[in-house]
């Protein structure tokens, strides 16, 4: 299976499946891909930041507040729940999921 299928196939884990949401399904994995510079599947806080600028762009609304308050740190640190220094698919379902 390729990244892409696998990514794509877990796109609920990257958004929340609520309709507000969903428009943004496919561009967020396209964010994740883009912004995963390593193909690790994980994102560093760098990548974190250049997923939420793209989601922004995109109109996500969570993804602007962060952007608008500069408040990557923060909400990298919240997605990071196990705390290894990077996010993963789950975690940014997670962090959305207690966002909503």
């Amino acid at each position: 299976m390729s990244r892409f299928t696998r990514l794509a196939a877990a796109t609920a884990i990257i958004l929340s499946p609520t309709l507000a949401h969903a428009q943004y399904e496919d561009q967020g994995v396209r964010a994740f891909l883009a912004a995963d510079q390593n193909g690790d599947e994980l994102l560093t806080a760098g990548e974190f930041r250049v997923f939420i600028r793209q989601m922004a762009d995109a109109g996500a609304p969570m993804s602007r507040r962060i952007r608008n308050l500069g408040a990557y740190g923060i909400a990298f640190n919240r997605a990071d729940a196990d705390g290894n220094g990077f996010v993963s698919p789950a975690e940014l379902r997670a962090a959305e999921n207690a966002n909503s």
